[in-house]
């Protein structure tokens, strides 16, 4: 039979099936209505049969009772092109989507979820309680105020050299980028399931990143700063559907966190110098007197 050959109805509703691309499981094909219908982790997809899709499709059916009664209390944007999750929080309910047309969770259903830094924790939460971990994306993008005023300095060196022949910007001099990567890359976000076909969930949402011409601290930490209140939000939201009666504690930094603080924060070895180079950063405006003294107290160790 030929790839555009007319094919049999859909074995489970009846409907047509489309002649291009159509959609198989199991040697059978299945018309676009039912295939869209699916939605589940990957693994289980991938081991579909035709008597696993029925016994979904019951499941789907189900599941349209909760997206009916679903009224949409708070939503949770991971940026642009990411992730939304939006919840119910009179039903105890949410979902992966925008609009309740994916899969609706009951909080009953959620086992436990972690949120990570790249792979340093920030919050664990279950029924025992939610932790929230130190970071030390602050301290880290503050050591890095060095390397952002030398690429300051290099852009200027870079535009008066340009300026040496004739007074005039000539875009001759190669432009000086900054290419330094942050301090973390994305917020890792796992939701792990008690669900028949959901095990583990999982989505991210991008850290903030410096602009490569014109690299800031100050506007760094105010985007970062934004997008801890962002996941503040998500872990709120998700303690009310999940584990209302958790308690919630802050702890200290994880061992990723630890080695990570210890790798970044070392002292120098002539504190002196390094106060004096963080001193010259606040005279020339890239850092406050407020964070230089807080630098200065921890190159002297007080």
């Amino acid at each position: 039979m030929g790839l555009f050959s007319k094919k049999p109805p859909c074995p489970i509703c009846g409907g047509k099936i489309p002649l291009i691309l159509p959609s198989k499981i199991e040697d059978e094909y299945i018309c676009n209505t039912c295939y869209n219908k699916i939605d589940m982790g990957a693994d289980q997809e991938n081991h579909l049969t035709m008597q696993g899709l029925r016994e979904y499709l019951a499941f789907y059916e189900q599941n349209q009772r909760l997206k009916e009664q679903f009224v949409i209390s708070e939503r949770i944007d991971f940026g642009l092109w990411d992730t939304k999750i939006i919840f119910d929080h009179r039903n105890k309910l949410f979902c992966m989507s925008k609009n309740p047309d994916k899969t609706v969770f009951e909080g009953q259903q959620l086992k436990s979820f972690t949120i990570k830094e790249d792979s340093t924790p920030l919050f664990e939460g279950s029924a025992a309680g939610i932790r929230r971990y130190a970071s030390t994306v602050t301290e880290r993008t503050m050591a890095m105020a060095p390397q952002i005023a030398q690429s300051a300095a290099n852009r200027r060196m870079a535009r008066t050299l340009d300026r040496l022949d004739d007074g005039k910007v000539n875009n001759s001099a190669p432009v000086q980028y900054f290419d330094i990567p942050e301090p973390f890359q994305a917020f890792n976000v796992e939701l792990h399931f008690d669900h028949p076909y959901w095990t583990v969930l999982q989505c991210d949402m991008d850290g903030p990143r410096f602009d490569n011409s014109h690299p800031d601290v100050n506007n760094y930490l105010r985007s970062y700063q934004q997008s801890i209140e962002e996941i503040e939000k998500l872990v709120a939201a998700l303690r009310t559907v999940a584990f209302p009666g958790a308690a919630e504690q802050s702890v200290g930094l994880g061992p990723v966190g630890m080695q990570a603080a210890y790798t970044t924060m070392a002292p120098p070895t002539d504190a002196i110098e390094e106060i004096k180079k963080y001193k010259a950063l606040m005279e020339d405006g890239i850092i406050s007197q407020q964070e230089f003294e807080a630098k200065k107290k921890q190159l002297l160790g007080i």
